[in-house]
């Protein structure tokens, strides 16, 4: 998913960040993967991924980096590392994930436990979905309520609640 909201500062800083570096790096800019500002890995917030990582490359993140940041108030810390690179790119890449899955599930399990006839709601790997949720009756307006809540969810974490309901009994 890309996603920018240039009424949020930060967006509009990784916007013009990501264009910069483009225009200054060309095909050697591989890839920019900008967390939430306040979040961290290797203290860095923006990972710039280049072919080849030079000094003279990284003096140019580094002008680009100041020139936004004074534009904006908001701050980019960058971290910079060539393709070849995997851990560095899936630490990124998966910043945060674990937290949303978490926060995701407990909404989802606290607002589907007040629904009348849901009896549990466990985590699950089958049926091509992550949570389970065992009722007394599944009729359609339990599996409707169940479903609203799981849009809802889903519309607020970077973590998906893929859900089976299943009859006691």
């Amino acid at each position: 998913m890309y996603s920018l909201n240039f009424t949020r500062e930060w967006d509009s800083a990784l916007f013009e960040f990501t264009k910069s570096l483009k225009e200054r790096l060309g095909n050697n800019l591989v890839m920019i993967i900008g967390l939430d500002e306040n979040e961290k890995v290797y203290d860095s917030n923006v990972l710039v991924v280049v072919r080849s990582k030079t000094d003279d490359v990284i003096m140019s993140i580094a002008d680009v980096a100041l020139d936004v940041n004074s534009k904006y108030n908001c701050s980019i810390n960058f971290y910079v590392c060539t393709e070849k690179d995997v851990e560095i790119i899936d630490a990124f890449s998966h910043s945060g994930k674990y937290d949303d899955c978490e926060k995701s599930f407990n909404e989802f399990k606290n607002r589907v436990l007040k629904i009348s006839g849901v009896i549990d709601v466990q985590r699950t790997e089958g049926y091509d979905s992550n949570v389970l949720v065992v009722v007394r009756s599944k009729t359609d307006d339990v599996i409707m309520s169940i479903a609203d809540v799981a849009l809802d969810v889903n519309s607020k974490y970077n973590c998906s609640i893929n859900f089976h309901v299943v009859q006691n009994g």
